[in-house]
């Protein structure tokens, strides 16, 4: 009978962390695209003020409602540069993801490794004791059949 893989807890603890890597990697992933589609919907609504600024200029604004625009391209412009910020740390936050679930992805692979390497050579010591059985087995009948004979 085949002994069990020594290390197959090991094995099993790093196929969990694997996979919970892969899931994790998966979250920051969904959030990063997220805060890049939210900064893509802060530009293009700056891109539609300013293009309304340019509007209302054209036909005449006056200075206070001026003033307030400015100030709120300034706010949007904030919330933009702040967004912008958000999506590099998402970017940063996948990419140490990335890294650790490699690294889990490598020990998986090592533990895989030497619990193929168990089985091959279990596998090899089934197939001796097997044929050791067959010679001993086929050396008695040898040995029955001649001492039939001698008699």
């Amino acid at each position: 009978m085949a002994k069990r893989f020594p290390l197959q807890t090991l094995l099993d603890l790093a196929q969990n962390h694997s996979e919970e890597a892969g899931r994790k990697l998966l979250h920051l992933k969904v959030k990063w695209l997220e805060a890049e589609q939210k900064l893509t919907q802060l530009s293009i609504f700056r891109d539609e003020y300013r293009n309304r600024l340019s509007l209302h200029t054209q036909q005449g604004m006056q200075m206070a409602a001026w003033r307030e625009f400015q100030l709120f391209m300034g706010k949007l412009d904030k919330a933009i540069n702040f967004q912008a910020d958000e999506v590099a740390k998402c970017q940063q936050r996948w990419e140490a993801g990335q890294r650790e679930w490699l690294e889990r992805q490598r020990r998986l692979k090592a533990y895989d490794t030497l619990s193929h390497r168990h089985a091959v050579g279990e596998a090899k010591r089934e197939a001796k004791v097997e044929q050791n059985e067959q010679d001993e087995f086929a050396g008695n009948s040898v040995n029955a059949r001649s001492k039939d004979h001698r008699e």
